[in-house]
């Protein structure tokens, strides 16, 4: 029985640290885990990146608390079901087709939602284990807490730099931040009520200090890019002509963006950025039961003509109308800086967008007007 109970207390923590290691590594890749959230079109846009974050907290808190052994019976109990959650959201995204990554560990593992349904069953059938034969008298010392934390701190540095080339140091602020958590939970004033409500609050409040939504700054719609340039693309050839030399005559002629209400999108099909941004606007088209013909996606003309497919398939993008143009020309319209959405009037521009500032609402209504008329 001894043995048991070591073996249930040594698992309880291994738990913990995959907890903590499944936070950390969403919070590095918070954006793409967001997208993940949208995707699925169940939630909007602006409730998708607090549903996000607020994974992304109680996981640490949970695995904080397991690896503090602190309030077993509650901690377990909410492990399972918070697990148990997340198999029914996975079979979901199975049953409806998804076998892309489903952001468990970020980019750091990926995982297919069968895959992650996998590993979560483990899971589950661990803490069974240890809810039945873990000891309730045991508690880790501080020092064997803080070793936890930063050999999983550690290693997971090693894995970003050395594996992935990746080096996120807000990261490591985050598990500095769960280390102190940790040790505080493994002193005995941790009973108080109001050292417990500290201790739950703060993964809470510095998942959303080092990664706020972007909803909480990125609002304006007005984002630079040339306009003049870009309607003198849009003009007829024989009505106007691009004052430079150097770049051919207007290259957006003849795709009818001329008339009526149009979402134009510059992207590069090699950026990260753009190809979330794609993901949002396919996933407010189909939310807003928008016009396929409303979306026009614009790329510089690239070598590798196999980009352009791999960027609709990671984006998971439906392919709307499509446009290559010079590079010199799409980087002198974008100023360098994409993606650039665009919502146009009758060929006047009515709202820019980059990445974080595009506004679900505003795309959503303006687009469905053009699809009522």
């Amino acid at each position: 029985m001894k043995t048991l109970r070591i073996s249930a207390s040594v698992l309880k923590i291994i738990v913990g640290v995959v907890f903590l290691i499944s936070a950390v590594a969403k919070y590095i890749t918070i954006d793409a885990f967001e997208m993940y959230v949208y995707s699925f079109g169940l939630f909007p846009l602006t409730l998708s990146y607090y549903l996000a974050r607020l994974v992304l907290a109680f996981e640490l808190i949970l695995g904080a608390s397991l690896i503090s052994h602190r309030h077993h019976r509650f901690t377990v109990l909410a492990a399972l079901l918070f697990l148990v959650c997340f198999v029914v959201f996975l079979t979901y995204a199975h049953l409806v087709g998804r076998t892309d990554n489903c952001h468990c560990f970020g980019d750091l593992i990926p995982f297919t939602p069968v895959q992650s349904i996998l590993k979560n069953a483990v899971l589950i059938f661990i803490l069974l284990f240890v809810f039945k034969f873990a000891s309730r008298q045991w508690y880790p010392r501080w020092w064997l807490v803080a070793l936890i934390y930063l050999s999983t701190a550690t290693l997971m540095y090693f894995y970003m730099t050395r594996i992935l080339f990746v080096r996120d140091l807000l990261s490591m602020v985050m598990m500095f931040v769960m280390l102190c958590v940790g040790i505080l939970a493994s002193m005995p004033f941790y009973s108080k009520w109001y050292v417990t409500a500290a201790l739950v609050l703060t993964p809470i409040v510095t998942t959303f200090i080092l990664t706020p939504p972007d909803s909480w700054f990125f609002t304006d719609d007005d984002e630079r890019f040339d306009q003049e340039l870009f309607l003198q693309q849009l003009a007829s050839s024989d009505a106007a002509v691009v004052a430079d030399s150097t770049i051919a005559a207007p290259a957006l002629t003849g795709m009818g963006l001329d008339e009526g209400r149009h979402l134009v999108a510059f992207f590069s099909p090699k950026c990260g950025y753009c190809r979330l941004a794609a993901e949002k606007i396919s996933t407010i088209v189909g939310r807003y039961d928008i016009d396929a013909e409303c979306i026009t996606y614009v790329f510089p003309t690239v070598k590798d003509s196999t980009a352009y497919d791999e960027f609709y398939e990671v984006s998971r993008s439906p392919r709307y109308s499509e446009k290559h143009i010079d590079k010199e020309l799409f980087v002198r319209i974008t100023r360098a800086s994409f993606p650039i959405v665009l919502l146009l009037d009758d060929s006047e521009v009515k709202a820019s967008y980059a990445y974080r500032n595009i506004d679900e609402k505003t795309i959503g209504e303006f687009l469905a007007v053009r699809t009522e008329k």
